[in-house]
């Protein structure tokens, strides 16, 4: 009798457990599946746009510089020095800001799209939302690399006449 009671003890109190876990696990399972979020996606939306604006000042700094490497030219022409060479490297640099520019329009219209993002910035095709970012990216990179060949070899330029120009001052 002992054992009897035993074994009814024991399923009656797995049939108590089962209901308990079905109370808890039930309404979990039976809850409408949540739709997926992309925040890493909208973060990248959100950091590229800063990136955007922070080229296009990177843009206008390299402008500025040309405008004042142009007076500079001028004074050093007026001055009855040969700055040919750095006339040229002025033009090509002007060029390489030009082209920068154009790359960076093109980034820019690409995140005013938004393709796969709605009007907050929020994934709405992941897949497209992603192919955005990446074109963005690579634009950028081009842009950055644009602007950065250029600054070097206009500073190459500049320091090339500049040391010629103290070698002349020293010869004479």
């Amino acid at each position: 009798m002992k054992q009897l009671n035993f074994v009814i003890k024991s399923l009656l109190g797995m049939v108590v457990l089962m209901l308990l876990v079905g109370v808890w696990v039930g309404p979990a399972a039976a809850a409408p599946p949540v739709e997926r979020e992309y925040p890493g996606l909208e973060y990248a939306l959100k950091y590229a746009l800063i990136r955007v604006e922070a080229l296009q000042a990177h843009i206008d700094y390299a402008s500025a510089s040309a405008d004042l490497a142009e007076a500079y030219i001028q004074d050093e022409q007026a001055a009855g020095h040969d700055t040919s060479a750095l006339t040229t490297a002025l033009a090509e640099f002007q060029a390489k800001i030009d082209e920068a520019q154009a790359l960076h329009d093109t980034t820019t219209q690409i995140l005013d799209e938004k393709a796969g993002f709605d009007e907050n910035g929020e994934v709405v095709d992941p897949e497209q939302a992603l192919d955005t970012l990446k074109n963005a990216r690579q634009t950028m990179q081009e842009t950055n690399q644009t602007l950065r060949t250029a600054k070097q070899d206009f500073r190459e330029a500049l320091r090339d006449y500049r040391q010629s120009k103290r070698r002349t001052a020293n010869d004479e």
